[in-house]
């Protein structure tokens, strides 16, 4: 996956880095009616939802399958103000949100 910044959006705060993704075949945004996605535990192409938050700077995205709750898709991105920064305890509560499964259906 490629996180794309869309310019000042996003070093403002006020634009997400899911906004743009370079492959047109995944859909992080919603612009596809039904996503279908390959799920590992059904061995097949499945229906998904999604869910996703912005909350101080941590986004996060999480695509599950329909029929078994399994998470196949997800993603957690912290935004630092430098590059030593260190990560905040929401982007570790976000990074094991990503990995849960959720309820089928």
């Amino acid at each position: 996956m490629t996180i794309n910044s869309p310019g000042y959006r996003f070093r403002r705060g006020t634009g997400t880095p899911f906004e743009a993704t370079t492959n047109k075949d995944y859909d992080f945004g919603g612009t596809i009616a039904k996503p279908v996605r390959w799920c590992e535990v059904c061995q097949m192409d499945v229906e998904t939802r999604s869910a996703s938050y912005n909350q101080h700077q941590v986004w996060g995205q999480k695509h599950w399958c329909k029929r078994c709750g399994t998470t196949v898709a997800s993603a957690v991105y912290f935004h630092a103000a430098h590059i030593g920064a260190q990560p905040v305890a929401l982007f570790h509560k976000a990074c094991t949100w990503a990995a849960l499964n959720e309820p089928k259906g």
